[in-house]
């Protein structure tokens, strides 16, 4: 059947090679929002395209449930996790309070003043080569900086914080190029774990700095604080976290901006308005889909969900729902009033990360085209064969429009 067609080809990373599936998904929101997909050696699988769908899902823990995993990977939860996307309340809620203590809107807003030294020195370098590969000059580069400033990692070691995070947050992503053996993910996640207790340990013996990781390190709520094993957690969730999304939301950005001159001149003009940085993450959206597992038989629309079926909310899709958005395949960073999902929707799973994420994007994108105003995509983009993260592997760029 075209929808069941439609549906498959959601999933199927090779399609995401040439691009997004926009029209599948478009036709899967007329005429089947809320579609069961059958995968191999899989639970039933319920994928939603409306954003009406997946804000209601995002915000309804007690019947959509987290702990056994938000991707087609199904990882067991330790009792005593950190690991907030696979959490649901209380204890998502208990660890997220302990975690909220550091990335307050005070303790990120310190990190604008060296976040801008990052984005020029990265500016000088790209200026200096004329053409470039935007997603290891710029996008990876001030991911990794970013990553390695707020852990407090020193940024000569940045480059093992990327490999190591690559290898792990490749789990589950389909593409050759990225997917390492089970002995080498193994091997990444011990190298990382053993180089942030140590980190850890050091910082422990220091006299507290004014930076997120110290306030990390001191968060407390009733004589509790984050134990190391919680730590190391945390810190690989943030290092995969942080280089995936903001590494592939710069890189898509570049190619849009660079595909609407018009748009273009508006970043040149600078400095952007927030309603410009929501735009921008609407339209890359890098996570494309999460997952949540129905802890009881419930509807969704007229749709009939047993309970261990899996509910895909389709960020993609919601972000381009023209119930919504106005004109939504439509570039526009004067956009205004509409609510896009590109953090992981609303409700408990909202991305703790998302007021630094959007500090680092805005940065970026602001120091690029004041000085660079004419950068251009000069080649068709090297695109991730992966169903869920929406990433750009390679981006030939110039800083000079040669169309």
């Amino acid at each position: 059947m075209p929808v069941q067609g439609d549906a498959l080809a959601v999933f199927d990373p090779d399609v995401f090679r040439a691009g997004a599936p926009y029209d599948a998904l478009a036709r899967l929101r007329r005429d089947a929002p809320v579609q069961r997909v059958e995968l191999p050696a899989l639970p039933p699988i319920w994928l939603l395209t409306r954003h009406a769908d997946v804000i209601r899902v995002s915000r309804d823990d007690a019947t959509f449930s987290s702990i056994t995993g938000n991707t087609f990977v199904e990882v067991p939860v330790a009792p005593d996790s950190a690991m907030l996307p696979s959490l649901d309340p209380p204890r998502h809620t208990a660890i997220r309070r302990l975690i909220n203590q550091a990335f307050t809107a005070r303790n990120v807003s310190r990190l604008e003043a060296r976040l801008r030294e990052i984005a020029t020195g990265i500016v000088d370098r790209v200026l200096d080569l004329g053409q470039f590969d935007a997603v290891p000059e710029i996008s990876a580069e001030m991911s990794l900086q970013v990553i390695a400033e707020v852990l407090g990692v020193p940024t000569e070691d940045r480059l093992k914080i990327f490999e190591w995070s690559n290898a792990i947050g490749s789990l589950g992503i389909e593409d050759p190029d990225y997917a390492p053996t089970p002995e080498a993910l193994g091997d990444a996640g011990a190298a990382m774990f053993g180089y942030f207790t140590d980190l850890v340990a050091e910082r422990r013996a220091e006299s507290p700095r004014d930076d997120i990781l110290s306030a990390l390190l001191a968060a407390e709520i009733d004589g509790n604080r984050l134990s190391d094993s919680q730590l190391n957690e945390f810190f690989l969730l943030l290092a995969v976290a942080g280089n995936e999304t903001t590494r592939n939301t710069l890189s898509h950005s570049i190619k849009a901006l660079s595909d609407h001159p018009a748009q273009r001149a508006v970043a040149a003009a600078g400095p952007l308005p927030n309603e410009a940085i929501d735009e921008l993450l609407r339209w890359s959206t890098p996570v494309l889909h999460f997952r949540r597992t129905a802890t009881v038989d419930t509807t969704i629309g007229t749709a009939r969900i047993a309970a261990g079926d899996w509910v895909v909310m389709h960020y993609l899709s919601a972000n381009r729902d023209e119930s919504v958005f106005t004109e939504p395949e439509r570039f526009d960073l004067a956009r205004t009033g509409e609510g896009h999902v590109a953090f992981g929707g609303l409700g408990t799973h909202f991305c703790l990360g998302a007021q630094l994420a959007k500090l680092e994007i805005r940065v970026m994108v602001e120091a690029l085209y004041s000085r660079v105003p004419d950068l251009s995509v000069v080649d068709e983009p090297i695109r991730l064969r992966s169903a869920f993260f929406h990433g750009i592997k390679s981006l030939p760029c110039s800083t000079k429009d040669n169309g």
